[in-house]
């Protein structure tokens, strides 16, 4: 029995451009929903603050800081790139 197909090569990788090669869109919408999170965390800290989840403010604003960040170099990456 004889098979007129090519082997699979499991490292053989499929000829598709990248999304985002930049990364600048997911960093993007990372940063928006933290945000949004900081702004729901801000609004409901009194009862985070009586349920003891008042950290959860604090790790909303560290990563919408770190992705503000984070945006502002891959789009000085992205622009030196495009150069």
């Amino acid at each position: 029995m004889t098979h007129d197909h090519e082997p699979h090569l499991p490292t053989l990788q499929a000829p598709v451009k990248a999304l985002d090669p930049h990364g600048v869109q997911i960093v993007g919408l990372g940063t928006v929903l933290f945000i949004l999170g900081t702004l729901a965390c801000w609004w409901q800290l009194p009862a985070l603050t009586a349920s003891g989840r008042g950290w959860w403010f604090s790790t909303a604003v560290v990563g919408a800081g770190i992705g503000v960040l984070a945006l502002a170099v891959l789009l000085i990456l992205r622009r030196i790139r495009l150069r």
